[in-house]
């Protein structure tokens, strides 16, 4: 089922949306479709993550870089069927510094 919705963007956001879209072969509502997920799954991983820390006390900073090394393998072959080029970007922005809290 779909539902149609009237979002406002900001202009630089929807011509960057409207590019990636036909760059992906998407329509613009299933480009953006497709990234609201993936922020939804983000955010559900990320309460997963707290309510483990809850049970679990804080993850260590070694257990994170090993999180970030296992992310940056996964994604990088991904990235690099998706789009040449990305799966470089995917690993400069890994690394537990970047992503403490």
């Amino acid at each position: 089922m779909v539902t149609k919705r009237s979002v406002s963007l900001d202009v630089a956001v929807a011509e960057a949306v409207e590019q990636a879209a036909v760059e992906d072969g998407v329509s613009f509502s299933a480009w953006l479709s497709a990234a609201a997920e993936r922020q939804l799954a983000v955010r559900a991983g990320l309460r997963g993550v707290a309510a483990w820390e809850e049970r679990a006390g804080p993850l260590s900073d070694e257990e994170i870089a090993e999180g970030d090394a296992l992310l940056a393998r996964l994604l990088s072959g991904v990235a690099a069927r998706v789009r040449p080029g990305v799966a470089a970007m995917v690993r400069q922005g890994t690394g537990a510094k970047s992503r403490r809290r």
